[in-house]
């Protein structure tokens, strides 16, 4: 007899339809390509910002081919209210907590405004906030960025004013990112593209913009320290 048992489990009496993976689309802007690639992990742990009751810091880097996921872990001795602390907002809320990023180059790009995919290539970085999970004490976020930095230093900047934490700069090296890239690793090479290769997201993009457009302009961007770019994200 074997450990886990030998009878075939019963099938459900209406099946769902089998679904195949498609190939990667190509799109290192719009997300982690998390079905078809296992990223480097970089266990980095650096404080980013601190008050009395309140710490924000960045535990790992996770390392896409062209982009990175900040793993941010965020701590309180009282009960943090209001879910997820880091959201991006149509009208930027500067009290609550922001994160953004200061590439060698100059770009920027930050949670101050909402970010949505883009069908093309963006002109500017990207920083897309995605879900969060924790307790009323400790929050672990994840923080998109694309695409990876060049050699030299790069800044991950965080600001919570409600929490007594001033706007903070903290430095590491982006080529010690670029270099883990390397070792991000494909699971399925050589799937089919998908039919009709990105005409969904086309629509999705189509109707963000238009959805933008019914509500009023996007906010900019407060100039940033040390850069002399204007608007990031797209």
């Amino acid at each position: 007899m074997t450990f886990f048992g030998e009878s075939s489990r019963e099938r459900p009496l209406f099946p769902v339809r089998e679904q195949e993976l498609y190939g990667y689309e190509g799109r290192p802007w719009t997300g982690p390509p998390s079905d078809h690639i296992v990223p480097a992990l970089l266990p980095w742990a650096l404080p980013l910002g601190r008050s009395d009751r309140t710490v924000v810091a960045l535990r790992a880097v996770e390392v896409w081919p062209e982009a990175m996921t900040l793993v941010l872990g965020v701590y309180s001795r009282d009960a943090m209210d209001g879910g997820v602390p880091i959201a991006h907002r149509r009208i930027p809320d500067y009290h609550a907590l922001l994160v953004g990023v200061l590439f060698p180059d100059g770009h920027r790009a930050s949670s101050e405004t909402i970010s949505v995919p883009s069908a093309s290539r963006p002109d500017e970085p990207v920083l897309r906030v995605q879900g969060g999970s924790g307790s009323q004490f400790h929050q672990e976020q994840r923080i998109f960025v694309w695409p990876l930095p060049g050699d030299g230093p790069m800044e991950l900047v965080v600001q919570w004013l409600d929490r007594g934490i001033p706007e903070t700069h903290t430095e590491f090296d982006g080529r010690r990112v670029r270099a883990a890239a390397r070792d991000a690793g494909e699971l399925w090479p050589g799937l089919p593209r998908r039919p009709g290769n990105g005409s969904a997201l086309r629509q999705i993009a189509s109707f963000a913009e238009s959805n933008t457009a019914a509500h009023g302009v996007l906010p900019q961007r407060r100039p940033g320290r040390g850069t002399g770019s204007e608007n990031a994200g797209n």
